[in-house]
């Protein structure tokens, strides 16, 4: 075969046209988003034709929860025929992200995935194509979004539940010994019972966590929740303060206003005893070393993961070193609490030249209409019930009007206030839900923006352990360690990212 003939046929392999699956999925609440399944496919089929790609097929779920894949068989046949490569399709392509899912961790999962296979996810609504490197980065940036607004959502929408709080009433719950009557703590006599055995075996006569679950499991009783007794719900029972009277809010207690189980003098030492006895330090989850595997070591080059660190002093150590001893290259400890916040700082500056305002304000705009959706379905509910209140009042005012009926005026006046009582409850939850409805529609997307640009680090604070450790592999490729002998000199030398400023560029 000739050199022209072998260039013109990897020419051809070149231009192949690119194949692509459509998702679609219609929003199961018409007051949000009342795109249709037919102005979804319309939107991409006109995409596939501007972008010279072949739609081969379609596939559609009917109205369920973007919250989760249960029940979607559609889009679980599109994603393994994808994953399996049957048809050669390219991309999978959606109107929206969260026809997908609600869920970002979700869609960050589908996302790496498909890329594992050299597939690519196109979202047309929200100008994403994980084929961009710079999409991949905004994915992420949508989540660390939609955390924060979710955070300034609920600092003002739980107004409510603050005032309880501060009024020392129950905010809710399930708690043992105690049942819920009136939105108000009540004791249960037999349960009260179980929870000052709990506190006088474990604080007087030292029984361990399980002995006490061994001994209720042995006797047939059960938690709360119809389960059997386990050491971390013994411990719980130990740890709560709404024994002794208190309640619970952020973080913080304060005297309540429900009957206590528990005297002081019994807590205190049950307290005493849980500091002065001895246990097992729990292993740290792996996800919260989010630069496991990117910190490479100054010695070897393996990766470092976590290291075999104390309570107080948490290190990153060569992996080599860990698995097989000092014969295969040294510790080369690096310390947790340094690495991250160098890395952190620079991930700050990273961030600060990126030109992502337009993608956010979009996901921020998608955002709203994701946390409206259950609102507007509460309100619509409370206001048929609030109609179905009116009809019976009128009906017991049509047969005031009739003669022929009986007149009983304290039967009818009865009727007529449980009704209005009624009425009053569900306006003032109409009431409840307009008002977050109004906040979060005043909540600005420009608001956000400015402060998800300006502020990466506190975005980064609200994130989980998983999310944080996804997010840093996503954008860095490799941080190398200067080698020193002495642990407090091993500094971090240089960071590569998977990505370049001139690549991320979205002006």
């Amino acid at each position: 075969m000739s050199k022209n003939n072998k260039k013109n046929m990897r020419n051809k392999e070149v231009r192949r046209k690119k194949r692509a699956y459509a998702y679609l999925r219609k929003s199961p609440n018409k007051f949000t988003d009342n795109t249709s399944i037919e102005k979804q496919l319309e939107e991409i089929r006109k995409y596939c034709e501007e972008n010279d790609i072949e739609l081969v097929d379609t596939f559609t779920d009917d109205l369920k929860s973007g919250k989760s894949f249960e029940g979607r068989d559609g889009f679980k046949e599109m994603y393994n025929n994808v994953i399996r490569s049957k048809d050669d399709v390219d991309y999978i392509i959606v109107f929206k992200q969260d026809r997908i899912s609600r869920d970002t961790l979700d869609t960050l999962y589908i996302m790496k995935r498909l890329n594992s296979v050299g597939k690519h996810l196109i979202s047309i609504k929200d100008n994403v194509n994980t084929e961009d490197p710079a999409s991949k980065i905004l994915v992420h940036i949508l989540a660390l979004v939609a955390e924060l607004e979710r955070e300034f959502i609920n600092m003002r929408t739980f107004s409510g539940m603050e005032k309880r709080a501060e009024e020392g009433k129950f905010l809710g719950g399930k708690v043992y010994g105690y049942k819920t009557v009136n939105k108000e703590l009540v004791v249960v006599p037999h349960e009260v019972e179980v929870v000052k055995f709990i506190f006088k075996k474990y604080a007087i006569e030292k029984w361990g966590y399980k002995k006490i679950a061994s001994y209720l499991n042995i006797q047939g009783i059960k938690t709360k929740n119809k389960q059997y007794w386990t050491i971390n719900a013994v411990k719980t029972i130990l740890q709560n303060q709404i024994y002794i009277g208190n309640t619970k809010w952020r973080g913080k207690y304060q005297k309540g206003q429900h009957e206590k189980i528990i005297e002081i003098p019994l807590w205190n030492l049950a307290q005493e005893t849980m500091k002065t006895r001895s246990y097992k330090q729990e292993k740290v989850h792996p996800g919260s070393y989010p630069l496991s595997g990117l910190l490479k070591c100054p010695e070897c080059g393996s990766s470092m993961v976590q290291g075999n660190s104390s309570s107080k002093y948490k290190y990153y150590q060569c992996s080599k070193n860990k698995n097989s001893g000092k014969a295969a290259c040294s510790s080369n400890l690096v310390k947790k609490e340094y690495a991250e916040e160098t890395i952190l700082h620079e991930l700050n500056n990273f961030f600060q030249n990126l030109n992502l305002a337009p993608y956010i304000k979009s996901a921020t705009d998608s955002l709203l209409c994701f946390e409206l959706e259950p609102l507007y379905k509460e309100a619509e509910k409370i206001d048929k019930e609030i109609k179905h209140i009116n009809k019976k009042m009128e009906t017991v005012m049509d047969l005031l009007d009739d003669e022929t009926v009986p007149f009983d005026d304290k039967v009818f006046k009865n009727r007529l206030l449980g009704y209005q009582e009624q009425l009053n409850k569900q306006k003032l939850k109409l009431e409840e839900i307009n008002t977050q409805i109004r906040f979060k529609k005043r909540q600005t997307s420009n608001e956000i923006i400015a402060y998800s640009v300006k502020n990466f680090s506190d975005l980064y604070e609200v994130l989980s352990d998983e999310e944080r450790k996804s997010l840093c592999h996503y954008i860095i490729k490799e941080i190398h360690i200067f080698k020193e002998e002495n642990t407090k000199q091993r500094k971090i030398k240089s960071i590569i990212y998977n990505f370049s400023p001139d690549n991320l560029s979205l002006v």
